[in-house]
């Protein structure tokens, strides 16, 4: 099957392009309402753009060079694969992860449930799993774990996944075989939760003792399972439910001990060039933003998951780095790496969207050099607002040059006194917060 990558040309043309400031006598270092969060990996860099797709073949059996010239980081989640900036971590390649195959509920997998592993051989076996995937015990990176079969809140375990509650169910049966039914969901509650917490919890603090320089998370999380568009799409405003938003603060062990949150901004075909699919990843970000200042210490950084193919870039893309995401991880499968999908990722990588990628990521620096000394990235002072960190076109041009786009121009200074009204920085971790400094007026 072609895969086949939309063009973007025209909309570009069409956007309301916001202006950074960049006079250097102005200097905003923070807000008081907004937590420090951890340096970025690449210190001058305040936004990331990581591609995550098993691609290496395009060019040793496709004959294709990918123009990846704008992503920070080049990662593959291809089995074998060692020794990278990104680690994705499947259900396979850390620990003894228990689970049950999909319509196989007679068939467990390492015991089936959280309630059912030996913690101490869990931990014992993700020791060895990541000096074979992370062999530099400094390495600095991201390790992203990739577990979805069950899910650590009990009432979030529906459809395939109630066959955790069944499972537990007969288990607390067995101990407890005169309870009523009222009680037996009870204590099963209790028993499967306790046990993920201790898993996922006890996962994520192994990593960190043994790859402390790894930024830990699980993908998927948080989620704020605002999916009511279907067949509603007209009402659809993208909150994320009052209820989902409570359950999340039952995680807030899990918002604490990760040290990164990698959410997704997925779009069902249906959000896809829609103002809804805006809406949908406005509000999933704002979430992820808000989970990662739960607790003390540092906000941790969010890293939001989506693909390279959405026709409307601003809508995930540039919304998630407005809202102050550190960065964007681009993941895809096995069908980019035949021979038109490595044709069309090129071309799409040397036109619209490597055009795109570079005028926000040369616009987040710019902010971050010129309002924040560096010290921070910009991010919205109104969430909902739409605003974006972008170039203005009648100071920047991106050029194609022997093979390579490129940024050419220099900022005006028009555009001062609404991008102060719309941007804050958020500090990085040790450098001191101030409002505003005016050293000129």
């Amino acid at each position: 099957m072609r895969t086949v990558f939309p063009s973007f040309l025209s909309a570009v043309d069409r956007l309301s392009w916001l202006l950074l400031p960049l006079f250097t006598s102005w200097i905003v270092l923070g807000s008081a309402d907004t937590k420090q969060t951890s340096w970025p990996l690449h210190p001058k860099k305040p936004v990331l753009f990581v591609w995550n797709a098993p691609t290496q073949d395009c060019e040793t059996q496709e004959r294709v060079k990918l123009s990846l010239d704008q992503f920070d980081i080049v990662s593959s989640p291809a089995q074998g694969v060692v020794g990278q900036v990104l680690t994705l971590f499947y259900k396979d390649r850390l620990g003894i992860y228990p689970y049950y195959e999909a319509e196989a509920e007679d068939a467990p997998v390492n015991g089936g449930l959280p309630q059912s592993v030996i913690l101490s051989q869990h931990l014992e076996k993700m020791s060895k799993d990541l000096d074979t995937y992370i062999p530099d015990r400094k390495a600095k990176g991201l390790s992203v774990i990739d577990w979805r079969e069950w899910r650590p809140l009990w009432v979030r375990n529906w459809a395939g996944k109630s066959v955790y509650k069944k499972k537990t169910r007969e288990l607390v049966t067995k101990k407890y075989p005169t309870m009523s039914s009222g009680e037996l969901t009870a204590a099963a509650t209790e028993e499967f939760e306790l046990a993920a917490r201790k898993f996922l919890h006890e996962t994520i603090r192994q990593g960190k003792n043994l790859r402390p320089n790894q930024l830990w998370g699980f993908y998927l999380f948080p989620d704020c399972y605002n999916y009511d568009y279907k067949g509603k799409m007209d009402s659809y405003t993208g909150l994320c439910p009052d209820v989902e938003i409570e359950r999340n603060h039952q995680l807030n062990w899990l918002w604490n001990e990760s040290t990164a949150l990698f959410p997704s901004i997925y779009l069902d075909p249906e959000l896809r060039s829609t103002d809804q699919g805006r809406l949908f990843v406005l509000n999933r970000v704002k979430e992820a933003m808000r989970l990662a200042s739960v607790g003390d210490g540092l906000a941790r950084p969010v890293y939001v998951y989506s693909r390279p193919t959405y026709n409307n870039l601003v809508s995930t893309i540039g919304e998630s780095v407005a809202l102050g995401a550190a960065g964007v991880i681009f993941w895809g499968g096995s069908s980019y790496a035949t021979s038109s999908g490595c044709s069309d990722l090129n071309n799409y990588f040397r036109g619209p969207m490597g055009r795109y990628l570079l005028n926000v990521t040369t616009a987040a620096k710019e902010c971050s050099q010129k309002l924040c000394k560096f010290n921070g990235r910009c991010l919205r002072r109104a969430p909902d607002s739409a605003v974006f960190l972008h170039l203005s076109p009648s100071t920047h041009k991106i050029i194609s040059q022997s093979g390579k786009l490129k940024v050419t121009g220099s900022p005006g200074q028009a555009e001062l006194k609404a991008f102060r009204q719309h941007f804050k920085c958020q500090c990085y971790n040790g450098t001191k917060g101030e409002s505003l400094i005016n050293e000129s007026h």
